[in-house]
């Protein structure tokens, strides 16, 4: 049954990345004519300002898209909520946000150089505490800080056993630095989870390992291209069921697996798909490991499915170790994301997974397993 549920999650992520997707910002085919089609994007866009001290300017539709469109604000310091609310709408519509006017004169004497998009702009300071990230961490990532409840099939070389995998983590923003254009800048976070694994076939659903992570992340977003540099430091503790009750493989000897790295990600987005890349770089270890780790990924998101606003999410995660001879680790998820309609940023995802490669578990990761699995993951 595991072989057909598994066959199933790779055939989803497949068809997803092969489907030809319609792009966002379309006007329905069934509205016609400029004054309907301008009616129905003024509404759609004004549900989603609703609260904020903002308008809808100026709209700018051709063959039934939207382009560009200006938004009137009164605070500017609500920039990153406007484009927070916006921004899922129609990802790739200009979106120009106009406060108060500035002195013509500022504006022409103003710094020209290369770092003028570094600057944030007059009526838009830093913002503390700014909601949501830059650069969103990988779907498929099994290390990504997030809360989440899963059920996982085992297959190993000593057999096959139920696990049940948790994690409690989420990422904050700190400051955010807005650039020249909108929902472009800089941001400093941190980030920190707690991901443990349990024994579901042991009377007592033994903890089998805990793995503790805490990050500073630094994110970059430009247009469709964004980037993270994050210090992170990870550390594994086996759990004293497992050290206590007989459990299933060989023996383990207890290690102090824990380290501090240095992480680049970079990735691009186009019309609902994500490619991405880097690698992570150990700099201190407590215990001898190979420094570098190779990470590329490929995700897709769909358009929303109506007005209940539900998206499709499928992602592909490869890893490679230089501590495992460079063997490849694969990871798969795809499933249905269900957003707050209010706070975008807020969502419920329902997962199956597939994963085929080194144990992602602490200092199991000489051991390679392959599972299935399917449980449910909160955006907060």
């Amino acid at each position: 049954m595991h072989r057909l549920f598994e066959r199933l999650a790779i055939w989803l992520v497949v068809c997803l990345v092969a489907a030809i997707v319609r792009a966002d910002c379309e006007i329905p085919a069934s509205i016609t004519g400029t004054e309907a089609q301008h009616a129905y994007a003024l509404g759609r866009l004004s549900a989603r300002l609703e609260g904020l001290d903002a308008s809808v300017e100026e709209l700018t539709i051709e063959n039934k898209r939207l382009l560009r469109v200006v938004i009137r604000l009164r605070d500017m310091d609500q920039r990153p909520l406007v484009v927070g609310a916006l921004r899922p709408e129609c990802p790739e519509a200009e979106l120009v946000l106009k406060g108060r006017e500035r002195d013509q004169r500022q504006q022409d004497t103003r710094w020209r150089s290369w770092v003028r998009w570094l600057r944030p702009r007059e009526g838009a300071p830093s913002v503390l505490l700014p909601d949501g990230v830059l650069f969103q961490p990988p779907l498929a990532d099994q290390k990504q800080p997030r809360f989440h409840v899963t059920y996982q099939r085992y297959e190993t070389e000593f057999g096959r056993f139920n696990v049940g995998s948790v994690g409690f983590g989420e990422n904050l923003g700190l400051v955010r630095w807005p650039a020249q254009r909108v929902g472009d800048g800089w941001q400093l976070g941190i980030n920190g989870a707690v991901f443990a694994i349990f024994n579901l076939d042991a009377e007592s659903l033994d903890l089998l390992n805990a793995d503790y992570f805490i990050g500073f992340p630094l994110e970059f977003r430009s247009g469709a291209t964004s980037a993270r540099l994050r210090v992170f430091h990870l550390s594994s503790h086996l759990g004293d069921e497992f050290l206590l009750n007989p459990q299933p493989g060989p023996p383990v000897e207890r290690i102090n697996l824990s380290y501090e790295a240095l992480e680049g990600l970079a990735s691009w987005e186009r019309r609902g798909f994500r490619v991405y890349g880097g690698g992570v770089r150990i700099f201190s270890s407590d215990t001898p490991l190979a420094r570098w780790r190779g990470q590329l990924g490929l995700e897709y998101r769909s358009r929303h499915l109506g007005d209940n606003r539900l998206r499709v999410l499928a992602g592909a995660d490869i890893q490679s170790w230089q501590e495992t001879d460079w063997d490849v680790d694969v990871s798969l998820k795809a499933g249905l994301l269900i957003p707050n309609p209010r706070r975008l940023s807020r969502s419920i995802q329902l997962l199956i997974e597939y994963y085929d490669g080194h144990a992602p578990h602490g200092q199991f990761y000489p051991l390679e397993v392959r599972y299935f699995g399917w449980g449910v993951a909160f955006a907060l």
